[in-house]
């Protein structure tokens, strides 16, 4: 009996054992978890349109990395400039350019400029030949976007000047608020061809009545895209952390394989 007893004392014992470590081992990742989640911020992006599929993947990595989100708003460069400077309430503007940013920077709303991407300009049109665009005189529309506010509307507008085309063309042009809208009136055949970001070509698959030929970028100025942080923001610490994050092996391979060239000394 005595026996029995203390072998039931044992395995009684070894049970509230056992469920003490359970204990301690859930309260450890509670702690864990909550100690992310007090660590955890949101910082406010203003993204060029031309960015915006890239940027999405990347906010997801930095994420899971950070615990950060990255809460992202869009449009061209020149319209997201002119928000900032009616005090929209971005952490950190993401242009397509370098003019804006060091302007910000200049007028003391802005610090920390770096560049994050280059980006490649390509002709994108609604035929089977890209060679012979601009010979034909059948376009009906060239889709740009409007270089007063985007800057690859602006590396369009320069090609096609550096190439004696511009007259030639300028009744067919319609331009788009941002660089996203011109591809969309090509892709929705409302413009016989266009030139666009090439990173917005990466998830398009090209049709068979299709063609696409990226611009040789001795035809324009470079298109270096800078960052910013907004000198309102108090979000610095979070935005340095992200700063260091694109120029992971991670983030620049991803820019690559969306179609940005990354100078990876910048």
């Amino acid at each position: 009996m005595d026996d029995y007893f203390n072998l039931y004392t044992v395995k009684v014992i070894l049970k509230i054992i056992n469920s003490l470590q359970v204990f301690v081992i859930l309260k450890t990742v509670l702690m864990l978890l909550l100690s992310l989640n007090s660590h955890a911020d949101q910082m406010r992006v203003a993204v060029a349109s031309n960015f915006v599929p890239t940027f999405q993947q990347l906010a997801v990595k930095f994420k899971q990395q950070s615990g950060h989100d990255l809460i992202i708003s869009s449009g061209s460069t020149g319209q997201l400039y002119a928000q900032i400077k009616q005090d929209a309430p971005f952490d950190v503007y993401m242009a397509a350019d370098m003019h804006r940013p060091e302007v910000l920077i200049n007028d003391g709303l802005a610090t920390g400029l770096t560049i994050y991407a280059r980006g490649q300009l390509t002709l994108l049109a609604n035929r089977t030949d890209c060679q012979s665009v601009f010979t034909h005189a059948d376009i009906q529309f060239m889709a740009i976007a409007n270089p007063d506010l985007a800057p690859y509307g602006l590396a369009a507008k320069q090609y096609l000047l550096n190439n004696q085309l511009w007259t030639q063309v300028s009744e067919q042009i319609v331009m788009g608020e941002n660089v996203s809208q011109a591809m969309h009136m090509i892709v929705s055949k409302n413009a016989t061809a266009g030139l666009v970001a090439q990173s917005l070509l990466v998830n398009h698959p090209i049709t068979s009545d299709q063609c696409q030929k990226i611009i040789p970028s001795d035809e324009y100025e470079p298109i270096n895209q800078a960052m910013v942080f907004l000198n309102r923001s108090k979000k610095m610490a979070v935005y340095n952390k992200f700063k260091t994050f694109l120029k992971s092996k991670q983030a620049i391979k991803l820019l690559k394989l969306n179609g940005y060239l990354v100078d990876e000394a910048l």
